[in-house]
């Protein structure tokens, strides 16, 4: 039987590179944002319904989703995050547990789900660990403007539509606090792992 781990955290905290550093401990790495683009492919239902949401100006000349103007309408709003994810959530679930069951039934012992909305979502019930990333609101600030090349308002506007870091230090097995550099998050993530190895390892 597989364990499952999921892996959540703020925007700009590192979850990424945490999972990518898992990845290279041996867990293999269900990534739920990928999964959000399988389920929002051309001519999915998923999309549709997104375009029946936020209109098909979310949707770039040739059919495909333009993620951009969907984030835009998305995020402008409360209620459009709200609509957003009552749409794409279940979707990628869904998916996900699929993705899931198939590692498993090919001896898969340790399975990470790398999902920004694991908690939001309700994915969070499907796992054995959970464990959240965060950090400090100036040094998120500063990797999501140089990472996805937003302006300070389109960044703080991102941040704002996320939960407090206490949603996901309330709600998490692990915390890892990636304030610093690689080398930092390493040993942390080192840590996190062999606790988890202790735990589920006969």
């Amino acid at each position: 039987m597989s364990i499952i781990i999921g892996l959540t955290g703020q925007t700009g905290a590192g979850k990424g590179t945490a999972a990518s550093l898992l990845c290279d401990r041996g867990m293999s790495v269900i990534d739920c944002d990928k999964v959000a683009r399988e389920i929002t492919e051309k001519g999915s239902k998923t999309l549709l319904e997104l375009t029946e949401a936020f209109s098909d100006e979310i949707l770039n000349p040739d059919g495909t989703l333009n993620r951009a103007a969907l984030a835009s309408r998305a995020f402008s709003a409360p209620q459009h995050v709200r609509k957003l994810n009552s749409i794409t959530h279940p979707a990628i679930i869904e998916r996900t547990i699929e993705k899931a069951k198939s590692l498993s039934e090919n001896g898969v012992k340790f399975i990470l789900l790398d999902a920004p909305t694991l908690l939001e979502s309700g994915a969070a019930e499907h796992c054995d660990v959970i464990i959240a990333v965060v950090a400090d609101e100036d040094t998120r600030l500063e990797r999501i403007i140089k990472r996805d090349n937003l302006s300070l308002e389109a960044a703080k506007k991102r941040m704002s539509a996320q939960p407090k870091t206490e949603f996901y230090t309330d709600n998490a097995d692990y915390t890892i606090y990636n304030n610093g550099d690689i080398a930092s998050l390493s040993e942390q993530v080192d840590r996190v792992f062999d606790d988890i190895m202790r735990n589920f390892t006969e």
